[in-house]
């Protein structure tokens, strides 16, 4: 997604996110948006990114809140398509200890260019408290490094993964997880967006 700015704290993945949110929890306040961002210290800037988005007819603000347009869901099917983003769910992680948690399907890595922990460490820069990263091959999920088979040791959890999301060879998930929901939402994305930026340099 193209940056609306090079202000402090202006970066792809809290634009991202903020569409993201209004898609799936608008029409949302601007008090609310500056929590769900993590920026309830700089409303200069969420207010300045609202107001981009409304100038490009990107958000629709009213007394209830600001929601996308059609043009602002376009636009979100786009850029989740330039990070290969096939889809975003919710998953009870329960089983593994982890209450907040989102997962984003990627399609196509079934190489990664950098070892595992370094993905990782995306997600715990972004503010989540860290992210599984699962690989998918012939009916089996993996966890590099660690697992062979999920689902000899998470059998439930794998089955509801399985179902939940249309997986092709080399496709990854990536479970991110923190105190929050929205931290945990922002934590695999920014896994999901290394990834993509690897694979063009690598291109």
């Amino acid at each position: 997604m193209p940056c609306l700015g090079r202000r402090k704290k202006r970066t792809e993945i809290k634009e991202l996110l903020l569409i993201l949110a209004l898609k799936k929890a608008g029409p949302i306040g601007r008090y609310r948006l500056k929590k769900i961002l993590d920026l309830s210290e700089y409303e200069g800037i969420v207010r300045l990114m609202l107001t981009d988005l409304e100038r490009k007819r990107i958000i629709s603000v009213s007394r209830k809140g600001c929601k996308l347009t059609r043009k602002g869901e376009s636009l979100l099917a786009k850029s989740l398509g330039a990070y290969n983003i096939a889809k975003i769910k919710q998953v009870d992680l329960r089983s593994l200890g982890l209450d907040n948690s989102f997962c984003v399907h990627v399609r196509d890595h079934a190489e990664m260019i950098r070892p595992v922990a370094q993905y990782r460490d995306a997600a715990v820069r972004a503010g989540a408290l860290g992210a599984i990263i699962l690989k998918y091959a012939d009916g089996i999920l993996t966890v590099p490094n660690v697992y062979s088979d999920f689902s000899l040791e998470y059998p439930k959890l794998t089955a509801e993964i399985l179902q939940g999301f249309d997986f092709l060879n080399g496709d990854v998930l990536i479970l991110g997880f923190a105190g929050d929901e929205w931290k945990a939402l922002e934590g695999a994305l920014a896994v999901a967006i290394e990834m993509a930026k690897d694979t063009k340099h690598d291109i």
